[in-house]
């Protein structure tokens, strides 16, 4: 046969569906009987942990725990001085829950993520008992892998012209995985006086890549974490220390998928437990860094939707090639500043410690190629609070969707009806106090948009070049199957139908895939 054809195989990750669930979260925890009873609670944080989901019709599956700790005062006969206190309820509040998302399917891949809205608590009789309220979202992302076989370009060898219709693809291809699960110790050292450290309050770990080498059939990462500590002394006093560029890691991967144009990307969660050693002047953490690392591609594909030939010599076989299709991508910071004022319940702040933000996607609008996203950010402020004592008492305020914020981007490329897939990172924030009870907060944001649009294509996924018919064909035609040739192909050259031969040969009737090379079949001729 003289026609060629160039095949390109298109895997394709197609959006099913978004979708986020809101629910309440109940329980009671009981403080250890060693602990002495709670005069004044400083705060209450929940972590919320997925430890399962599954994804079923229409729905997915989502199993985890809260775990809770709890900062407070205890009382004291005499109104002593007593240093704080620090309870952990690992798993203290399970939930096992489904988030609806219409059209999922059992086969299909899913994406979990998990945010606390609101904690509240009230002291039970006796100081010994919490009753504790959360607020949990539960967003949920289902995603449908799609393969095609097109055909991307034809050549006949003849002196014949062919005509050709296509247009390119940019597919979301199906990501390569590698599983992050690694533990990391080490000994740090504060810098401190004659005081030293009684008791870690509070730690968040941040995890930073320092170098990434990508080849053939090998992926290296290195990185390290900063740590940032809010810690008591030995004299009550309580302070805030960011350990910076600690812990490094390594990881490595072998998979002769890796190749060096693939994209990285990460979905990484710190978790650490830490313990003052030393006689108070270091402190011991255990990490461990969970997540994914994805190395993702993104390859243009040239699909053709028509060939034509004069005469009508070749003729194609068409499907529909359904796919989200890449269009363009932006990223972009921006600083968002807001005023904060303290409630009725929070005494006048004397010295921050510590600020910290979430950032919440509410709403967006495509305006030509513009891209307006609004949102509110979520402000946690710990400070030291005005006292005619020696030691100021520590105070946690936390704010929820506090200072709202607005952010256009150009992304060229992008019209009305795509869809514009946001994420938004806090990269840092900076408080300035205006007066003891109010105070500015200036965000930096990093808003990444990846902008996809969904298309349908009948694209062409065979082509076979046709002799004409004969003026006196056979009513059968015994044939040998060569390489490549398919029903739908043999139908075609042979001037039948595809029905005609299933007919015919009984062994292709359940599956007519099963055609292989140096198979023999009877083909009748119309």
């Amino acid at each position: 046969m003289s026609l060629s054809v160039k095949e390109n195989r298109v895997v394709a990750v197609n959006r099913v569906g978004e979708n986020t669930l809101q629910t309440v979260l109940q329980g009671k925890v009981e403080l250890p009987s060693t602990a002495a009873p709670v005069g004044r609670i400083v705060w209450v944080k929940g972590t919320p942990v997925v430890q399962s989901f599954a994804t079923d019709q229409d729905r997915v599956y989502v199993q985890g725990a809260i775990d809770l700790t709890m900062i407070y005062v205890p009382e004291t006969f005499d109104d002593e001085p007593a240093g704080l206190k620090r309870v952990e309820w690992p798993s203290a509040l399970p939930f096992d829950t489904h988030v609806e998302v219409i059209g999922a399917e059992p086969e299909m891949n899913s994406k979990v993520e998990m945010t606390l809205l609101a904690c509240e608590w009230d002291l039970g009789a006796g100081q010994y008992s919490l009753d504790v309220d959360l607020i949990v979202a539960v967003t949920v992302q289902v995603d449908q892998v799609r393969d095609y076989n097109v055909i991307s370009d034809v050549n006949l060898a003849k002196p014949v012209k062919l005509s050709t219709d296509g247009l390119v693809l940019n597919p979301l291809g199906e990501a390569l995985e590698f599983t992050v699960d690694k533990e990391n110790t080490g000994i740090l050292e504060f810098e401190l006086g004659e005081a030293a450290v009684q008791t870690i309050l509070d730690v968040t770990a941040k995890v930073q890549l320092e170098e990434v080498e990508l080849g053939d059939g090998k992926l290296g990462i290195k990185g390290w974490t900063t740590l940032e500590v809010l810690y008591e002394l030995d004299d009550l006093s309580v302070q805030y220390y960011t350990f910076g560029q600690v812990l490094p890691f390594e990881l490595g991967y072998d998979n002769p998928q890796i190749r060096p144009e693939l994209v990285l990307e990460h979905r990484l969660q710190p978790r650490c437990e830490c313990f003052v050693v030393n006689e108070g002047r270091n402190m011991r953490v255990e990490l461990n860094l969970t997540g994914v690392f994805f190395l993702k591609s993104r390859q243009p594909v040239q699909v053709l939707t028509d060939v034509a030939a004069p005469g009508n010599q070749v003729e194609v076989r068409t499907e529909l090639v359904a796919l989200d299709s890449f269009v363009n991508s932006k990223e972009q910071q921006g600083i968002v500043r807001g005023l904060i004022e303290l409630s009725h319940d929070l005494p006048p702040i004397r010295e921050i410690l510590k600020t910290g933000a979430t950032c919440h996607v509410t709403d967006f609008e495509v305006d030509e190629d513009k891209l307006v996203i609004e949102g509110v950010l979520d402000v946690e402020l710990f400070y030291l609070a005005h006292s005619e004592e020696d030691t100021k008492p520590l105070f946690r305020g936390f704010f929820p969707e506090v200072i709202p914020f607005e952010q256009t981007l150009v992304v060229p490329g992008l019209e009305l009806g795509m869809q514009p897939r946001i994420s938004l990172a806090v990269i840092s924030v900076k408080p300035d106090l205006i007066n003891r009870e109010t105070l500015e907060v200036a965000t930096t944001l990093r808003f990444t948009v990846d902008v996809v649009e969904y298309l349908e294509v009948d694209a062409v996924v065979e082509a076979v070049e046709v002799e004409p018919m004969p003026e006196d064909p056979p009513t059968l035609t015994y044939v040998f199957v060569q390489n490549g040739d398919t029903v739908w192909k043999l139908s075609r050259r042979y001037h039948t139908t595809e029905e005609a031969i299933l007919e015919a040969n009984p062994s292709l009737q359940d599956d007519p895939q099963s055609l292989k090379p140096g198979d023999h079949i009877y083909i009748p001729r119309n």
